[in-house]
Formats: structure tokens, C-alpha cells, sequence
């Protein structure tokens, strides 16, 4: 069957079809997934631009027929080039099994980190049943098991949008647009340029409103890296958002 999404699950065998090739043989970079989160919306620091150095690297051949075979093994992914002079090529993201939804309790436990202490998820993540104490926080947070049921299918919803529509080489929730998507939810409008996305929440028109701005950033493995425009001015704005999750209240 035709593929038309360039993620794609563990172990999964993928035939590319590229003719001009045929019957070259090209280099093949395996690289290992990234876990790090994005700073705050407010910081003076942006995400790294560039994916983890490759942890192997070798040969495959197209053949005769311009069939080019990959398999995409474990999560992370495979970057083929037919020239060493340059890093254009093809692109091949693994990531897990579940991908785009949350279902084990260490995927609820990762996002979590925007809304939590380093003690409090250390604390979580120590724990003999993840999922449970994940739970539990947000039972603590919301009180009652309805509401608080109703903020997890929220929260992770969210993550899971985050996941369909700004993965890299990276989960999507693991971006800015990602981690704005899911602290402030679906912004009011967006406007889309030609290398930038403005998302305003608030009326466009209002000086109360609140302006994210990302850019995107050009490098080999994807077109949809786009950075946050980070901002001091942010600060409050992020902090009262994180607060009103923590305090029961889905923002």
C-alpha cells in the first residue's frame, strides 16, 4: 500500500521508490530519538535545531528498478543520502507503537513535566504503579473523579493533536507549538506565512490579547520545525496558566 506519512511504527518495512537511482548505493544515517522538552514560552533560550548526532552509519543499495528497501527499526529515525556534500534526502521517523495516542502510564507521565515540580515528578516516575499516581495528581488537582477525568481526557488530548500535526524528529508535544497547544490550548485564530505561524489568543484587534509567534527553521529532516518567538513578557501569562491546571481549573 501507498504511504503518505513519513512516521511510521517500529519495525515497519518501507519500499521507496526513487528511479533516478537506481542502482546507486546510498549513505544511511540512524539516529536516536530525542527526549528533551522546549524551554519556557518566557526563556532566553530556544530547542536545539539540531537532532542527536547519528549513532550509525551505512550503506544501502536502490536496485535495479529504483526500489530502495528500509526498515525502520527501533524509535528514532533514518536519514539516506545519495551525496555527501550535502544533508538533503530522505527522511524515515520511527516512533512508538501507540504513536500518536497515550495509552501506557510513562507516556501520561512525560507531559506531565510542564505543569509539575522536579520533586513531583520524580516522585511519580519512582513510583511501583505510574499510571495510578498519575491519576492521583490529577484527582488531587480537581477534586472530584468526574472533573478530573474530564481534565486527563483534556490535557492528553491535547497531546495527542500535538502529536498528529507538529511532530519532527521529535513527538509534537515535545515542541513549542506543541507545548503552547497543550498549556493554552486552541488558540483563537491563526495566521499562516509563508515561513511563520501566528497564533493569537484573544481578540486579534485587543492589546489584552496574546500573540505567539513561530519560524520556521530550515534544516534536512522535516519543514515542520517551527520555533517560538520567545518572550519575558510571557511570563505571567505562562505561570497563571500552568497554576489554573494545577488548581482544577482546564485552561
Amino acid at each position: 500500500l501507498p504511504l503518505f506519512d513519513d512516521h511510521q511504527p517500529p519495525g515497519t518495512e518501507v519500499r521507496v521508490r526513487c528511479e533516478a537511482l537506481a542502482g546507486q548505493t546510498l549513505i544511511a544515517e540512524r539516529h536516536l530519538p530525542a527526549y528533551r522538552l522546549p524551554p519556557p514560552v518566557f526563556s532566553a533560550n530556544s530547542p536545539s535545531g539540531l537532532a542527536n548526532a547519528p549513532d550509525s552509519v551505512f550503506l544501502v543499495k536502490v536496485d535495479a528498478d529504483g526500489l530502495l528497501t528500509l526498515n525502520t527499526g527501533s524509535a528514532g529515525f533514518l536519514h539516506v543520502r545519495s551525496d555527501t556534500s550535502t544533508m538533503e534526502g530522505y527522511t524515515l521517523f520511527t516512533l512508538s507503537e501507540a504513536y500518536p495516542y497515550v495509552r501506557q502510564g510513562t507516556d501520561m507521565l512525560a507531559p506531565l513535566r510542564y505543569i509539575t515540580s522536579m520533586q513531583e515528578y520524580d516522585n511519580i516516575r519512582q513510583a511501583d504503579n505510574v499510571r495510578s499516581q498519575v491519576e492521583a495528581f490529577w484527582l488531587d488537582a480537581f477534586g472530584e473523579r468526574d472533573r478530573a477525568r474530564q481534565a486527563i481526557r483534556t490535557y492528553y488530548g491535547r497531546v495527542e493533536n500535538a502529536n498528529r500535526y507538529f511532530t519532527t524528529w521529535i513527538e509534537g508535544w515535545r515542541t513549542d507549538r506543541g507545548m503552547v497547544h497543550i498549556i493554552f490550548g486552541p488558540p483563537n485564530s491563526i495566521h499562516r506565512g509563508t515561513n511563520s505561524e501566528t497564533w493569537t489568543y484573544g481578540e486579534a484587534s485587543s492589546l489584552m490579547s496574546l500573540n505567539f509567534v513561530f519560524v520556521r527553521r530550515e534544516q534536512p529532516f522535516t519543514d515542520n520545525d517551527l520555533v517560538l518567538d520567545r518572550d519575558p513578557t510571557f511570563k505571567g501569562a505562562w505561570y497563571r496558566n500552568v497554576e489554573s491546571w494545577r488548581n482544577g481549573r482546564v485552561y
